[in-house]
């Protein structure tokens, strides 16, 4: 048996027709789903970009005892199991951070190929002038202007025809090796691509497609305070964010028909998943990403087996990123490592029941939370989530179900859902190796119970380093160096 990964960074499942969508052409998604199993309430565990990826390693919960961090060299993951046991292993991408700053995401694998150019990847410092596609900078960001997004333009000014963009050439470099690598007995390929994820460029004839004709500025980034925006600006910013997964969903088509064509799918388990979504004007957020309500937190998880176990199904099961390594493995035959903390859910895709399956899924960590060692986390069932702070006045309950756009707090109206979640996020501190100062603090709310912690997340002060290096290594000389 093979196996293909796909991960679509900041890729919202309600923009997927596999999900339900209508209003963003994704015909592959769609007929993917018909022979995949779709989970239709799969969340993140550790947030963001590289601890998710850390989750889908390693089969464990990264959040928050490793948090944005580069993958331990000691660590065990899923892509090392499956080289030692004579699968091949191959990583493409185009997702700067996985390789930028030593987070050796591309040490497991026999090889890797990394396309250049997007986000903060430090790829070319050409001397011509940075011509933004915004010209009213009083909307966004200091930084991005003359910052981070400067090096993404200078990274993509020769971006014309669709091969230009490196989502398609990731894509076309996974299709060529597969052309060319069908004698290998099996082998295991991950692609992870950055689309959808800001800055959202796409070609012009995809964002044709949503917002034909127009003309105005185009931004990028997070927003501040969107009132400043026009309805046509907040228009072409959903726009352009369908153009980039219309664009995703079409190389996945590609994919899929080589496949076929190489009489390969037969044989071959594909995934697809997708790390956290992105704002788009949903409570008072535009491209933005913090995990407490759906937009962000809601990710896309399909698994087609080689026996279409379950093809066409959607499941409701709390599932998380941690639980794929160790169903992955299953499907192949070896064993679970008692280390990994996810669940295999095979036996659910096999008609079965799941006896290990989650009650309520946990989700930890965000950008900064290197630097914190208990950031909040949200716990959510069925029907409740609640936002979990160490400070009990400051808990947040929605009533998901009855409240779907997340909009009211119901936490003083239903107190026992609220201690229910808040001592199942202890019980998983107790019993995912947390230091019990952590596990006494969340208990009590009282800092002074954090007496003798030691911070045992080493590095997380090269986190900090790294993210004021991205932040401060691309000034631009002002106003000269940008243009309209």
């Amino acid at each position: 048996m093979n196996f293909i990964v796909i991960m679509s960074d900041t890729l919202r499942p309600d923009h997927l027709a596999a999900y339900g969508s209508t209003h963003c052409q994704t015909p592959a998604s769609a007929e993917f789903a018909r022979t995949a199993a779709v989970f239709d309430n799969s969340w993140v565990g550790s947030f963001p970009t590289i601890p998710n990826r850390t989750d889908l390693f390693t089969g464990r919960f990264g959040e928050p005892f490793h948090p944005w961090l580069p993958l331990s060299f000691s660590d065990i993951t899923v892509v090392e199991i499956l080289r030692e046991a004579g699968w091949v292993t191959q990583l493409m991408c185009d997702t700067p951070h996985l390789v930028n700053g030593g987070h050796a995401f591309d040490w497991p694998f026999h090889a890797w190929q990394f396309f250049r150019g997007n986000e903060v990847d430090r790829y070319g410092m050409d001397s011509d002038p940075v011509e933004l596609p915004f010209q009213d900078a009083s909307k966004v960001q200091a930084h991005t202007i003359n910052k981070s997004f400067c090096q993404f333009v200078r990274n993509a000014r020769e971006r014309h025809v669709e091969e230009d963009w490196t989502g398609c050439q990731t894509f076309q470099a996974a299709i060529n090796w597969l052309e060319r690598n069908t004698k290998h007995g099996k082998f295991f390929l991950w692609i992870d691509g950055f689309d959808p994820h800001e800055p959202n460029l796409p070609p012009r004839k995809y964002e044709d497609l949503y917002d034909p004709g127009y003309t105005g500025d185009r931004f990028v980034s997070h927003i501040p305070d969107p009132s400043k925006l026009t309805e046509a600006e907040i228009r072409n910013i959903k726009a352009r964010y369908s153009a980039m997964v219309t664009l995703v969903d079409r190389q996945v088509g590609r994919l899929l028909q080589t496949l076929e064509d190489l009489r390969l799918a037969d044989n071959t388990c594909m995934v697809w998943v997708s790390d956290h979504g992105t704002y788009l004007n949903e409570h008072n957020k535009i491209l933005t990403k913090t995990a407490e309500f759906n937009e962000v937190a809601r990710t896309v998880m399909m698994i087609r087996t080689p026996d279409r176990d379950s093809a066409g199904k959607h499941f409701t099961d709390l599932v998380q990123p941690a639980d794929l390594a160790p169903t992955l493995l299953e499907l192949a035959g070896l064993p679970v490592p008692p280390f990994m903390q996810g669940r295999s859910y095979l036996s659910l895709l096999r008609g079965g029941s799941w006896t290990s399956g989650r009650d309520v899924a946990l989700t930890f960590g965000g950008l900064l939370s290197a630097l914190r060692p208990f950031p909040p986390v949200i716990a959510r069932d069925a029907r409740w989530q609640l936002n979990d702070t160490v400070d009990p006045s400051k808990r947040v309950l929605y009533d998901v179900q009855n409240d779907p756009g997340q909009t009211r707090n119901v936490a003083a109206q239903h107190p026992g859902e609220v201690e229910r979640l808040h001592r199942a996020v202890v019980e998983f501190l107790k019993t995912h190796d947390a230091q019990p100062q952590i596990v006494r603090l969340f208990e009590t709310g009282n800092p002074g119970d954090m007496t003798g912690y030691v911070d045992r997340r080493p590095g997380c002060e090269r986190f900090h380093a790294y993210f004021q290096h991205i932040l401060n290594s691309h000034v631009l000389p002002e106003p000269a160096e940008r243009k309209g």
